[in-house]
């Protein structure tokens, strides 16, 4: 079996720095920020994300992930359904901040998109993921910074508790990583303590961590977003209950796919039921500063 060392350090710690964060997600392909969730949110979310939990296992219908090598961790998703502070994130000036510095911009700056945000708790006993990229499945292999990523650190993260585990700089190796068992990729754990996010590029070849604690959970909810011409992993508009809606932002509805913008056209949704096409938002920039951004053959004129 080959072996893929780790890169000479030191790596990546969590920070309070933005900038750091930003720089460490080029450099490694991940940066830790911590500090950016309150305690009080910190409890309240995972409070939350405990009682949400507890339904679906009352019900029966928690459900396992193919991911996982077992059955002992518990992975809820569509957290937009589910409540508002879960939306809050998806639209957090952090996250926003972050997933703008890795997509970079887009065409007639319109919303990227959420691809998916769902949580993941490991539990005592539970195994490891394995070593995968997030954009495994954008074949064939792309290799540019298409998918941006954030874990919301809702526990302590350390090693004993399956923190996730990265490979710094894999994101620069330009191509998927090998999963047929005759590779080893050494890791490492991204540790940082709750209210840290985990920000990365979604080449980073990463996997969650085994929890070998003996009565310890460690939480994370995770955010993807992707440029606004790709598809994201859940239709939004055709999933979540749109009375759940009705009181989010006009950002936070783009995120989850309901603009009626694609690529600078507006085509309203006229065949989508009315709680839906209720929800939608339209373009509100004018016509001609879209023409002048767009057209080669018309000057910007200078500001008056």
């Amino acid at each position: 079996m080959q072996t893929i060392k780790l890169p000479s350090g030191p790596f990546p710690t969590a920070t309070t720095d933005w900038e750091k964060v930003k720089a460490d997600v080029r450099e490694y392909g991940y940066g830790i920020a911590k500090g950016v969730l309150s305690p009080e949110e910190v409890r309240s979310m995972r409070a939350i994300l405990t009682k949400e939990i507890e339904k679906e296992v009352q019900a029966g219908t928690l459900k396992e992930s193919y991911t996982d090598r077992d059955a002992v961790n518990r992975r809820l998703s569509i957290l937009s359904d589910r409540h508002p502070s879960f939306r809050d994130l998806a639209e957090h000036p952090f996250a926003l901040e972050m997933a703008t510095d890795i997509l970079g911009p887009s065409y007639l700056n319109e919303s990227f998109l959420l691809h998916g945000l769902s949580a993941n708790v490991t539990r005592p006993g539970s195994s490891d993921m394995g070593i995968h990229g997030d954009t495994d499945f954008i074949l064939p292999y792309i290799d540019e910074p298409l998918f941006a990523r954030l874990i919301w650190f809702l526990d302590d993260f350390d090693e004993e508790v399956g923190a996730t585990r990265v490979v710094p700089k894999s994101h620069l190796f330009g191509h998927l990583p090998v999963k047929d068992g005759s590779v080893k990729y050494e890791s490492l754990p991204a540790v940082g303590p709750a209210g840290s996010v985990l920000v990365y590029d979604g080449r980073l070849y990463h996997g969650t961590g085994a929890n070998r604690s003996k009565d310890r959970e460690r939480a994370g909810v995770i955010a993807g977003y992707v440029p606004c011409w790709m598809r994201p992993g859940f239709n939004f508009p055709m999933v979540l209950d749109p009375r759940g809606m009705e009181g989010a932002s006009a950002k936070c509805r783009q995120l989850h796919g309901y603009g009626t913008v694609n690529m600078g056209f507006n085509q309203p949704w006229k065949q989508a039921p009315k709680d839906i096409a209720a929800l939608t938002v339209g373009e509100t920039r004018d016509v001609k500063d879209m023409r002048r951004e767009v057209r080669q053959d018309t000057p910007l004129q200078p500001a008056s």
